[in-house]
């Protein structure tokens, strides 16, 4: 993993901070530990008035008074063009780590998904404008308030395929009906009451004690914003094991949970599924050669999926 370059320390201690060990570094950028329970986010490519977008953000999350930690921008440090958030440093593990060998997620593990996925879906009647406050996907802006989530969503659909365009047609030969499919049948949906919608649920994102109970949720920021329930729980169940052998049981795992317990109706779970693929095929690879391209394109390829879009 890397280390914390010498300027960064220098920057941190100027500021009255003592950076510690390196705790996670990535595309984003890097993560250490700061004395006091706090961390330092030395960010990649955010600059400081994207830091200051985020600070809103946070600070709307953490006006919904969810049961479980979420981060805070507590100040920005600036070194030349890269900035560094000082933020609390998040209680808890990660709820389960895929890849080979990995254990088959217990019951508990999934119902702590659906836990979260509940207090997330719980925000409708506290939603405020800082939560839609984010851009959707790097390049993209944030959601019009003023229209349902469905509509911002399906126009996107139609932004992003647009652009990934080559990659899609040569995997898909019939991704534009597809996509048309898929906007008309989002535009139809009943629109949902707004709530927060987290976007990249991903086991790691969820921080947990040792009951396997949710301690904090992290990383916001991939389609986060203010938008359907159903979009976060059809995401999250397919992608908590998203290329392992056992993704599929997994998936339908969560959906039954999630069925009993808040209802989403597996035709508007597959609606919400295609979107996302159409929508973050090429997010990570703009010539489809990654792994991602592959996981959506066979998404798009399900008879559920398909299902779903025709109507």
């Amino acid at each position: 993993m890397p280390d914390l370059s010498p300027a960064w320390r220098t920057a941190l201690r100027d500021a009255g901070h003592e950076p510690g060990e390196v705790l996670g570094s990535g595309m984003e950028g890097t993560v250490v530990a700061l004395g006091g329970d706090r961390v330092a986010k030395v960010w990649q490519r955010r600059s400081a008035g994207e830091l200051a977008r985020l600070r809103t953000f946070y600070d709307a999350v953490g006006s919904t008074r969810l049961p479980f930690a979420t981060p805070a921008i507590e100040d920005v440090v600036v070194l030349g063009d890269a900035c560094a958030s000082i933020e609390p440093r998040l209680a808890g593990t990660p709820l389960w780590q895929p890849g080979p060998g990995a254990s088959r997620p217990t019951d508990d593990q999934l119902a702590a998904v659906v836990d979260v996925l509940a207090a997330l879906a719980a925000t409708a009647g506290a939603a405020t404008p800082g939560l839609g406050a984010l851009p959707v996907l790097e390049g993209e802006e944030a959601f019009d308030a003023g229209i349902p989530f469905e509509h911002n969503l399906a126009a996107l659909v139609v932004r992003r395929v647009a652009a990934s365009q080559g990659p899609l047609a040569r995997a898909l030969p019939d991704v534009e009906g597809l996509a048309a499919r898929g906007v008309e049948t989002l535009r139809t949906l009943t629109p949902s009451s707004p709530a927060l919608v987290h976007g990249d649920l991903i086991p790691a994102n969820v921080l947990v004690d040792d009951r396997a109970r949710p301690t904090a949720l992290l990383d916001f920021g991939f389609l986060s914003t203010l938008g359907d329930p159903a979009f976060d729980a059809a995401v999250a169940a397919s992608v908590f094991d998203m290329y392992g052998p056992d993704a599929r049981a997994t998936e339908a795992r969560l959906d039954a949970a999630v069925a009993a317990r808040l209802g989403h109706p597996p035709e508007r779970l597959g609606v919400h599924r295609a979107a996302y693929a159409l929508v973050t095929a090429t997010c990570f690879s703009a010539s489809g050669s990654d792994g991602h391209f592959a996981w959506c394109v066979r998404m798009l390829q399900r008879d559920d999926v398909l299902d779903a879009v025709a109507g």
